[in-house]
């Protein structure tokens, strides 16, 4: 009945094994596959059928001893019993158990054959089953990506470079006692002199070189007790930038993506790379994480700023700390990405955004959250909020706005599904809305940042800090995000009045809600923040005027201006912000 037992331990290993994951039950290759485990298994396995065969034995005859020995250092035998046996043979099985459930259920495990670890990730991704690989990625993510720095070694030339110093010390230390007479008594004392030097440079040298071999053979050490796989980590990021894995990892498992935007520690993995191939994945499938987390990500934080969530675990692992985004440029890939589909969009024979999906009636208000360059633009909109919020002193290439802007005018057209009288005529205009309303939307930060003393904008000295202050009106790309926004919601205002084919109400909604935005700021004492930035945005209308597209523009505008923006603006000034006699002088034709 024992040899029951025994077996009934092997049988639940296999059963065990069979309902694992494949990505665990692919740990015993690359964990158990080398040969002191294969020495030690084999060990257990034949003591446990040797041990088996002898109870046989004893079964079948009226012994009752199993092995009888006699050595000279005991005066009698030792015996081994059946009994005992049955022990060895019952610790030899759990000991084989409890080596397969360590592997089975450990959370990690330690890779002791790298080059059977590299042969899996290779089938895996030559049989195009890449939810095991993705899933054994995570698994291993310390030895494949998170991969210990393999320490190098003082090189020999790192002591020649010692040695040729010291003999340029000894040479002009030799020189300046040449240049004493031979006579002088000083001669003596510089012969005693370079001899001290010496012995000392010989010291210091010697000292220098053990305790750089001492840091080198422990760093060596830690690297060799590490759990390190150096020839499969460069494979993990060769095959973490293939197109073809890129396409599929961020949409089978997010996390894998987000675990290397958070890992700051990497250290010569190209995780920014990796990033940009994982965000213009998450971009391009509808309904991936990116579409999910935006969609959940909409409920705001107080006034004007997004509550970043972290239950969205992307963007929170991107905007939480918005220097993240800043080191890999996770601007880029959503960008660039959203002006590849839109020049793709205006070569096609139908553009869907010349009709109404996002601004129909009949759809649901979250349908615009299945749109690619809706998305892009919320992406934008969460993470340069956030950036203003946690005080980054640069746009965050809110740029992209204008160049989104002017592909969108290029591929406006007026269709029979098009309707120019109503708020936004296509889902061109609604986009380019939600542009401008967001652009906006950062201007009254910076008036809430400067009202509420809570926030605390200012220096020592009274001053306003670098991000939100405005220290000249000189127009320039690379400036603050309050500065930028004025400077982009007045180009994508030029580009919008400019293109002929944008219905002349829809030129005038955008009109009015950029010029109530800038009578709003002249609410504000002359010489204020806010007041600069009314300021900064009429003379900035103004040199556009003046600029080399200013004629056709000029025209537009002050069409719309007097077919009933003036009137609006009028009455919004009687209420504060007067601005009216400088939109009349700068717009009116004399």
């Amino acid at each position: 009945m024992a040899e029951l037992f025994i077996f009934t331990l092997f049988a639940t290993i296999v059963a065990i094994y069979s309902v694992l994951p494949r990505y665990r039950q692919l740990r015993v290759t690359y964990t158990l596959w080398n040969k002191p485990f294969a020495a030690l298994l084999t060990a257990l396995g034949l003591t446990v059928l040797a041990s088996y065969a002898r109870s046989i034995y004893l079964q079948n005859t009226d012994n009752t001893t199993l092995w009888s020995l006699t050595t000279s250092y005991t005066q009698s035998p030792i015996e081994i019993t059946a009994l005992e046996i049955e022990f060895i043979q019952l610790a030899a099985a759990i000991t084989i158990m409890g080596i397969f459930l360590g592997v089975f259920l450990s959370k990690s495990v330690r890779i002791r054959n790298e080059q059977m670890l590299l042969s899996t990730l290779r089938d895996l991704y030559n049989r195009g089953e890449y939810a095991t690989l993705v899933e054994v990625l995570r698994d291993n993510y310390t030895p494949l990506i998170d991969h210990p720095k393999k320490p190098t070694p003082p090189s020999e030339q790192q002591w020649r470079d010692i040695d040729i110093t010291v003999t340029h010390t000894l040479i002009e230390t030799e020189e300046e006692a040449e240049e004493l007479d031979d006579s002088s008594p000083l001669i003596k004392y510089v012969e005693e002199d370079n001899a001290e030097q010496t012995a000392r440079e010989r010291v210091r040298d010697s000292f220098e070189l053990k305790r750089r071999q001492a840091t080198y053979y422990l760093a060596a050490l830690r690297y060799r007790l590490a759990d390190s796989a150096e020839g499969a980590s460069s494979y993990t990021e060769t095959l973490l930038l293939d197109p073809e894995f890129g396409a599929k990892h961020p949409i089978l498992d997010p996390g894998l993506g987000i675990d290397i935007i958070l890992d700051t520690d990497l250290d010569g993995f190209r995780r920014r790379d990796v990033t940009h191939q994982y965000l213009t994945t998450l971009l391009r499938e509808e309904n991936s994480l990116l579409y999910q987390e935006i969609s959940n990500n909409m409920s705001m934080d107080g006034i004007y700023r997004y509550r970043v969530d972290p239950d969205n675990r992307l963007l929170h692992a991107l905007f939480s700390d918005c220097s993240r985004a800043e080191e890999l440029d996770a601007y880029k890939p959503v960008g660039d990405t959203a002006k590849e589909m839109l020049r793709d969009q205006g070569t096609k024979d139908y553009d869907k955004y010349n009709a109404q999906r996002l601004t129909s009636v009949n759809r649901s208000k979250d349908y615009v959250f299945n749109d690619p360059l809706f998305i892009a633009i919320s992406f934008f909109d969460i993470m340069v909020r956030e950036a203003f919020y946690q005080r980054i002193d640069w746009h965050m290439w809110l740029y992209y706005y204008e160049s989104m802007t002017r592909l969108m005018c290029e591929n406006y057209e007026n269709t029979e599904e098009t309707d120019p009288d109503s708020e936004w005529p296509n889902d061109y205009s609604r986009l380019m809305y939600e542009m401008i309303s967001n652009m906006g939307d950062l201007l009254r930060i910076m008036e809430r940042l400067v009202k509420n003393d809570e926030y605390d904008v200012k220096d020592e000295d009274g001053d306003f800090d670098e991000f939100i202050a405005l220290e000249s009106y000189r127009r320039d790309r690379g400036g603050t995000i309050p500065k930028s926004a004025v400077e982009i919601m007045l180009s994508c205002h030029q580009e919008i009045l400019t293109t002929e084919e944008i219905p002349h109400q829809f030129k005038k909604y955008i009109t009015e809600i950029l010029f109530t935005r800038c009578s709003d700021l002249r609410e504000y004492e002359e010489g204020s923040l806010p007041w600069k930035y009314s300021e900064f945005m009429l003379r900035c209308l103004e040199a556009m005027i003046e600029g080399r597209s200013g004629p056709e523009y000029h025209r537009e505008l002050e069409l719309v201006y007097n077919d009933g923006v003036r009137h609006e603006i009028v009455a919004k000034g009687a209420t504060g912000g007067w601005i009216v006699d400088e939109l009349d002088e700068l717009i009116q034709s004399s």
